[in-house]
């Protein structure tokens, strides 16, 4: 009866609506449903397939640009990353207000790195929104001592980053080798940030950031969202040196230019060079050259989405609910 007493309760606070913060979902890719523009840096452009998370804490976003910002550009007029529907009514969905920290040069291309100011979320009513912010935050504080529990992000960055998730994020698998080490894990901090290069962030304590500083080379491999399963598993290896041949749950096969193990089962393996290292507040930033990009099959890749932005689907969308 407690519990039966206590759900309910859960309920007419939270609504009957699951909202968790990660959601599984498959797509094509590259994702077609939402479009990310950043403003105040000149006209309004389209940034979708170049804006990744550079680090937690702070929470700071790298954007792909043409060109180095000029100073004075990028401090008269307010920045923010505006995340719309991409068909349709083109709805705004969310905002996040940004300040340029610094510009960074890798080859021909341009990373700005940005600081997060703040976020407004249109996905969910604001009462709603609050609520689950209240619930997410007792969580957050609950797990502060728990060993392993993630970085200690204030309020408004951690509300950002349901934001940021309005836009589809893939997962990959990582495959790394340094002599008689080898790791595959799974990583959605990723995506491209010009026309070739490509911004990988791990947190500074991973296991694996020494591996990649060693080795540079990496293959990226796309995850079938029938293999979601497969990807939650290896999220352990974060915190290992290196895998075994044995502990690796498929078959694998090895990348055409560096040889590297990846998974039989990957719809498209990219296969890189890392360039550049860069720290940037709690993550270490690898920013890579695309080396050979291989599309192997057709299907839907593993994508993570707030769980926001799943609510807002499912409601224009109510096929989405059924199974």
């Amino acid at each position: 009866m407690i519990k039966q007493v206590r759900k309910a309760l859960k309920a007419l606070v939270f609504g009957s609506a699951s909202f968790p913060q990660q959601c599984s979902i498959g797509l094509r890719d590259p994702q077609s449903e939402i479009s990310v523009w950043l403003h105040g840096l000149g006209p309004p452009r389209d940034v979708t397939q170049n804006n990744v998370i550079a680090a937690a804490r702070p929470f700071t976003i790298g954007i792909g640009l043409e060109r180095s910002p000029d100073p004075a550009e990028a401090g008269g007029t307010p920045l923010s990353l505006q995340f719309r529907e991409r068909d349709g009514e083109q709805r705004l969905l969310g905002v996040i207000r940004l300040r340029l920290k610094e510009a960074a040069a890798i080859g021909l291309d341009q990373v700005g790195f940005f600081e997060v100011l703040g976020c407004t979320n249109y996905c969910v009513p604001r009462a709603r929104q609050w609520a689950r912010y209240a619930q997410y935050g007792y969580q957050r504080w609950r797990s502060r001592t728990h060993p392993g529990s993630n970085v200690p992000m204030v309020g408004r960055e951690v509300h950002s980053v349901f934001v940021f998730y309005i836009c589809p994020r893939p997962v990959v698998l990582v495959s790394v080798v340094d002599g008689n080490l080898t790791n595959i894990f799974p990583m959605d901090l990723i995506g491209p940030v010009g026309t070739r290069h490509f911004s990988l962030a791990l947190h500074s304590t991973s296991t694996a950031v020494p591996l990649l500083e060693r080795s540079r080379h990496i293959a990226l491999s796309s995850v079938p969202v029938e293999q979601t399963p497969v990807a939650y598993q290896l999220g352990r290896n974060h915190n290992k040196v290196s895998v075994e041949a044995d502990e690796i749950p498929f078959a694998i096969t090895k990348s055409p230019t560096f040889g590297l193990p990846v998974p039989c089962f990957s719809l498209r393996v990219r296969e890189m060079e890392i360039e550049s290292i860069r720290r940037v507040g709690s993550h270490t930033v690898f920013l890579a050259r695309t080396v050979e990009d291989c599309h192997l099959a057709e299907g839907l890749q593993l994508f993570f989405v707030h769980g926001f932005y799943q609510a807002w689907r499912c409601r224009q969308r109510p096929s989405l609910l059924v199974g």
